[in-house]
């Protein structure tokens, strides 16, 4: 006989055993171990990029920093020197006395026998120039034997170990520890007496490098923005099949090197260049325009390199406003000029923004262009530190030249983020 669904007995649902407290722990513990475990594997995932920046990215700031504060080549090569020296006051007026004298020359001979005198000569002349010669000078003429108190013999050797100035020099060098090269990259120093006091008249130079280096990297910025939105409207407004093709040629200043760029930029811009040519095969000029080693040079060359990132960070963030907020303002009487002001360019404030800010933080930083085609008045924060860093060996200034720079462009951005609302740069 044929059993039918309904002659199937099927068992009534019984009711689910109520949750004990003891079960709700298990659960929970269960869930937190679970994201523990979760979290761990994401950690781990990211940790080979978090070890890549902190060795590439922030031990170098970390050692960067260190180097502008402390230095400590006379606690080292004259020991007993410097710790007496740190004890003196020269704002007194009063030379150093016969125990300050004594220990120097003695530290001065030992260290004779490497490279010491030279290491101590070279950290003076740092702070105070002529310093060196006078180290090197009383090193090779100082001896052990000889008659008289240090003081004389030192004095008999070069009259200047009877200046202050030159005592005070050394005392200031003398701790591990210094602001030193930051009262310089400030255009200050020391007088004999210690006091700070501003350089003169013609040695002042960094704090009109810092300004220059944000004037030039301003204008370029702004020629960024005046010259890249246009392009970026324009490609993000045609046809993709026809914006996908001109996107390579806004890209493809990126498969040559900057300083092929930059040197192109001689060939053109030189007094018998191409321009120049063209210029006087129009009778526009007769001798042609000096268009190089200049700030003009200058800013063509670095808006040319930087123009094609203010082009694609304003491009990724009009690609994504519609067209018909354009369509809409027209259809409620808007003019053209007025659709565009109202309806699309505030949208693309947020591109503006983030292409304004990344040019002017790479042109901050830029060195081979302005040293290539600009004059000796156009040279930015970055040449001065790579001189101190190959030619001149001051490492500590160097170092705190770039600290400054990098505080500055930092304090810039955060101004940024804070005008922006916390939403920082934004692409797209």
């Amino acid at each position: 006989m044929m059993m039918l669904p309904h002659d199937i007995a099927v068992p009534a649902d019984q009711p689910a055993a109520p949750l004990t407290l003891k079960d709700s722990k298990s659960l929970k513990a269960r869930l937190r171990n679970a994201e523990r475990a979760e979290r761990v594997k994401a950690l781990l995932l990211v940790a080979p990029l978090l070890i890549f920046l902190v060795v590439t990215f922030l031990v170098p700031i970390g050692s960067l920093l260190m180097k502008s504060f402390r230095d400590a080549t006379l606690s080292q090569e004259l020991p007993h020197a410097a710790a007496l020296l740190r004890e003196w006051d020269p704002a007194q007026g009063k030379l150093p006395g016969e125990a300050v004298f004594d220990a120097f020359a003695r530290d001065l001979i030992a260290a004779k026998g490497g490279e010491g005198v030279s290491r101590v000569a070279s950290r003076l002349n740092y702070d105070e120039a002529g310093m060196r010669s006078l180290v090197m000078k009383t090193a090779r003429r100082l001896s052990d034997d000889g008659a008289g108190t240090w003081h004389t013999r030192l004095a008999a050797i070069d009259e200047r170990w009877n200046d202050i100035g030159a005592w005070s020099t050394l005392k200031y060098a003398s701790s591990p520890w210094t602001l030193g090269y930051y009262l310089k990259a400030f255009d200050f120093k020391r007088d004999d007496h210690g006091a700070i006091v501003r350089e003169g008249p013609g040695e002042r130079l960094y704090v009109d490098v810092f300004v220059r280096t944000a004037w030039v990297s301003i204008a370029v910025s702004a020629l960024c923005l005046l010259f890249g939105y246009p392009v970026a409207y324009f490609l993000a407004t045609i046809p993709a099949r026809f914006s996908n093709l001109l996107m390579i040629m806004v890209l493809l200043p990126f498969w040559t090197s900057i300083l092929v760029r930059t040197t192109s930029w001689v060939v053109v811009l030189q007094q018998h260049g191409v321009l120049n040519d063209l210029l006087k095969t129009l009778g526009l000029t007769e001798h042609g325009f000096q268009l190089i080693y200049n700030r003009f040079g200058v800013l063509v060359a670095m808006t040319h390199i930087l123009l094609p990132y203010a082009i694609l960070s304003l491009y990724s963030v009009m690609k994504g406003v519609p067209n018909i907020y354009m369509k809409a303002a027209r259809s409620l009487g808007a003019g053209p000029i007025r659709s565009f002001f109202q309806a699309y360019f505030p949208q693309t404030l947020p591109g503006v923004g983030a292409a304004g800010m990344l040019t002017f933080i790479l042109a901050v930083g830029y060195y081979i262009t302005p040293a290539i085609v600009g004059g000796p008045d156009d040279q930015l924060a970055s040449y001065y530190i790579a001189n101190h860093v190959n030619n001149t060996l001051n490492w500590g200034l160097a170092c705190a030249l770039a600290s400054i720079l990098l505080a500055g462009v930092l304090a810039i951005y955060a101004i940024f983020v804070r005008m922006t609302g916390g939403a920082g740069v934004k692409l797209g």
